[in-house]
Formats: structure tokens, C-alpha cells, sequence
């Protein structure tokens, strides 16, 4: 009898004990942050972290990502209903619709692609149900004030010049301090650039005093995507022309010397037909820099990238506008081939495609303002 009085109590105490501990524990629907009289759950928050995290934002960015967008997407509701602004629902089926097509997808394969992470059909809805939201948020507030400039893009032509190539063909010297001290290696490397600078090859200095594996080819690493290098080496890479040198790196164990050898622009890039305008000179114009020192019947163009000679046009890809190559061509004579020019020639349908993105980019300029604005008189308040 007490045995069985004994393991009752244990039974009613474990019972209590762990109902106790579970209404202690927060709740996912709980409230996480509030916005002015409106409050965001921790469930909210979670399911667009791992929606964005399906739409490719980093797992470490995702969660404050997701409590900003729907902080601005709480003060969006807010606003839109004092001004009378909704979403139709052929307006959201359109961006839906949109969004699948573009991506090549059906509603079954983005679906399975969604739920791999979590999320689902109904919180992308949700999300772009916010975009249509502000978009029209925008139009209503900021149309009537917009210039003939945010919509006339009927001239427009953008120029290849100002797109980065994607991959670089590089060679490098490299001397650890191992060998002569830090001092003296700094020195070497400082007399190496002179050297340079006074026409010696960077092949045979290379061979000579680089100790990296690419000394046997004059210090030759290829072609490399630029996204492949380190930020700071990329960042000093991309403001070489082809053919010019850096200056000495000095690193923690070495110092580093780097010759741009060419670029090559991506093949996207190079997809959409293009009118290049260039020059091709005897070898002995070494001192020309640019299209502007050539008188005008020397230069060619602009024609068509496709009626040029494949080898010279192969050239010519190597090269970001005001740069130079020298061209040997089938019969060995060599020549200089200087970049002058490269535009693309667009379809009526490519320029509505980027007045689109242009004008995109001027209401999402807006959209920040606004959000800058709504969040200036409001009430937000991060919870434990």
C-alpha cells in the first residue's frame, strides 16, 4: 500500500515538474518584436529566416534580415491603410507567375525546392505580396513627382566599358624572406619593379628569382575568376590594364610582384552582338596609350564584332577599351591592335527589359526613403 501511495506522489511530482517546465519555456509565437501596437512572433521571424535562406541570403544574415523586412513590411500595412492602398490579387498572381517563370520552375518543383529549407509556397507569397505592396505604396505616393528622365530610356545604349571582366590571366614572382631576410627581399623586390619599369621581361625575372611552383613558366598562373582571388588582391588586380605590373606586396612570410596579363569578359557578357571600334598599328607605336593620340582614318569601325577576323577579334576580347595587344597574324607579322571602343547593340525587347530594372532601381531608392521616414516616428521594440 505505501509502495503504491509512494509511486503515485512520484508520478503527480514528475507530472507537475514537467508541466511546469514547459509552460516555463518560451513559446515560438511568442512575441519578438513589437511595432508601434503590433507585434512579430519568434515563428514569424523564423519562417522568413529560412525562406530567405532558401532564396540564397547567408544562414548568418538571414535571421536579421528577416526582422528588418518585416519591420518594414509592418509599418508598410500601417501606412497603406491610412492612404487606401492595397494588393489585387491578379497583381500578386502576376509577380508569382513571374517569379516562377524566370527561374525556369514549377510551382511543384519550387514548392520541393522551398520545403529542402523549411520554408514554403505561402511565405513566398507573403513576400512578394510585400513587394507588390510597396511597389504600389510608391506609385501612389511618388508617381505624380517623378521627371520624364525616371521613364525615357528611348536613347538608351549602354556602353561594355562599364561592365568588370569576370576572369584575369596573371603571373606572379614571388620571393619568401627566408632566403635573404625581410630587408633585403623588400630591396630585391623594389629593384625587381625598377627592372621592370625599364623593360625587362617579367618572364625571366620570374624564372630567375621567383620560388614559387610557377617560376619554371616565367612565373605564369593563367586564366583565374576574379572572385577567386582574395578581396585585397582583387582589389589591386582590378585597376591593372593589360600588361602592367603591381607594385611589391609585402606580406607576413614573402613579397609578391603580379603581371596583368589580359582579361577576359564572361561569355554572358559577350552574348548580346556588339560594335567595336579599334586600331591596328605597325609595332613601332609602343608609345601610343590610347585611341585618342590616332589620327581618324587609322581607326577601323565601329563594325559589327562578327565581320572582324576571328583571330583579331579573339585579340580584341582580351581587352577593356584604351587597352593594347600585339597581334602576330597567319603570315607572322606583327602588329599592335588598340581597343578603342565596345557598345552592345540591343533589341527593342533588351531596352524594355532594362528600362524596367533602371526604373526598379529608382523606386527601391524611393522605398528606402520611405522606410527611413515611417521609422523615424515609430515605436520599435526588440523582446526577450
Amino acid at each position: 500500500m505505501n509502495n503504491i501511495f509512494f509511486s503515485k506522489i512520484v508520478l503527480i511530482t514528475f507530472f507537475y515538474l514537467t508541466v511546469h517546465i514547459n509552460f516555463a519555456q518560451p513559446s515560438q509565437f511568442s512575441p519578438a518584436i513589437k511595432v508601434n501596437n503590433v507585434f512579430i512572433s519568434k515563428y514569424e521571424v523564423n519562417e522568413r529566416r529560412k525562406l530567405l535562406i532558401a532564396l540564397g541570403t547567408p544562414k548568418s544574415e538571414a535571421r536579421k534580415n528577416a526582422q528588418e523586412h518585416l519591420i518594414n513590411e509592418t509599418l508598410q500595412k500601417l501606412h497603406s491603410k491610412t492612404i487606401g492602398v492595397t494588393v489585387l490579387p491578379s497583381q500578386l498572381e502576376e509577380v508569382f507567375n513571374s517569379f516562377i517563370s524566370v527561374r525556369s520552375l514549377t510551382k511543384s518543383s519550387l514548392n520541393k525546392s522551398l520545403r529542402k529549407f523549411g520554408s514554403s509556397l505561402d511565405e513566398l507569397r507573403k513576400y512578394l505580396k510585400a513587394n507588390v505592396l510597396m511597389r504600389n505604396i510608391i506609385n501612389n505616393t511618388f508617381y505624380s513627382r517623378m521627371t520624364l528622365e525616371d521613364f525615357d530610356f528611348s536613347v538608351f545604349r549602354p556602353s561594355a566599358s562599364v561592365s568588370i571582366p569576370t576572369q584575369i590571366n596573371i603571373s606572379e614572382i614571388v620571393i619568401p624572406f627566408s632566403v635573404r631576410g625581410k630587408e633585403n627581399t623588400i630591396k630585391l623586390g623594389e629593384r625587381i619593379i625598377k627592372d621592370l619599369l625599364n623593360g625587362k621581361k617579367f618572364e625571366k625575372l620570374a624564372k630567375r628569382f621567383s620560388k614559387a611552383a610557377s617560376s619554371k613558366k616565367g612565373g605564369l598562373i593563367g586564366f583565374i575568376t576574379l572572385d577567386s582571388l582574395p578581396d585585397p588582391l582583387g582589389e589591386i588586380l582590378i585597376k591593372l590594364k593589360s600588361g602592367e605590373n603591381s607594385n611589391v606586396i609585402i606580406t607576413t612570410d614573402n613579397i609578391m610582384i603580379f603581371k596583368v596579363n589580359s582579361w577576359k569578359t564572361s561569355q554572358k557578357t559577350q552574348n548580346p552582338p556588339n560594335e567595336i571600334t579599334y586600331a591596328k598599328l605597325n609595332d613601332d607605336h609602343t608609345k601610343i596609350n590610347s585611341c585618342k593620340s590616332i589620327s581618324k582614318e587609322k581607326i577601323i569601325g565601329p563594325i559589327k564584332e562578327k565581320k572582324i577576323n576571328k583571330n583579331i577579334r579573339e585579340a580584341l576580347n582580351q581587352l577593356r577599351p584604351s587597352e593594347k595587344i600585339s597581334f602576330v597574324d597567319k603570315n607572322g607579322k606583327t602588329s599592335l591592335l588598340i581597343l578603342c571602343d565596345r557598345r552592345f547593340i540591343l533589341s527593342d525587347s533588351s531596352i524594355r527589359i532594362l528600362q524596367g530594372q533602371m526604373l526598379e532601381k529608382r523606386l527601391q531608392k524611393l522605398a528606402e526613403g520611405l522606410n527611413l521616414e515611417l521609422k523615424r516616428t515609430a515605436e520599435i521594440i526588440y523582446l526577450k
